[in-house]
């Protein structure tokens, strides 16, 4: 329940004890180069999800990721995966990012080179229960590499008579 106190909300929940307390918890590879072949767009079906982000993280115009699922406990604790696990990523903008699903529960995210925002949707069931979370991705300029030189408006050096 939210209570609106002018500049601050106050928010009031319950919780059952003894409930499992669901949530996504994104795990992002290191950043690494990519190749022609990572930055192409891929067709529909696209995700248009226009939820909140769960996770946000800068990603430079020349750089993919790898994102994979980490199961966890009720208090954190690193646990193997369940059996019978899916995990399924989708992304709202591949002009962005082009996502990669390999279906094994692990995704690869490459920057397209387009400077922008995506969001990386993810729906993750076990034991069938589905909990669905939402990383987004702002593609950023990478790093100085090239330099070129610009030249200006040509002036005239003498007058015409």
């Amino acid at each position: 329940m939210d209570i609106d106190l002018g500049d601050a909300v106050l928010q009031i929940g319950l919780r059952v004890k003894g409930l499992r307390r669901h949530s996504t918890r994104w795990r992002i590879g290191a950043p690494r180069d990519t190749t022609e072949a990572d930055r192409v767009i891929l067709g529909p079906p696209y995700n248009l999800n226009p939820g909140r982000a769960d996770f946000a993280m800068d990603l430079q115009a020349d750089k993919k990721v790898t994102l994979s699922v980490q199961w966890t406990d009720e208090v954190g604790n690193p646990v193997a995966t369940p059996d019978g696990a899916t995990a399924v990523y989708t992304v709202d903008d591949p002009t962005v990012i082009a996502l990669v699903d390999n279906g094994d529960g692990t995704a690869e995210a490459s920057a397209t080179g387009t400077l922008g925002t995506a969001n990386v949707h993810g729906e993750f069931t076990a034991d069938g229960v589905t909990l669905r979370g939402d990383l987004q991705l702002v593609v950023v300029a990478g790093l100085a590499e090239r330099v070129s030189i610009v030249a200006g408006e040509p002036e005239e050096v003498t007058p015409d008579a």
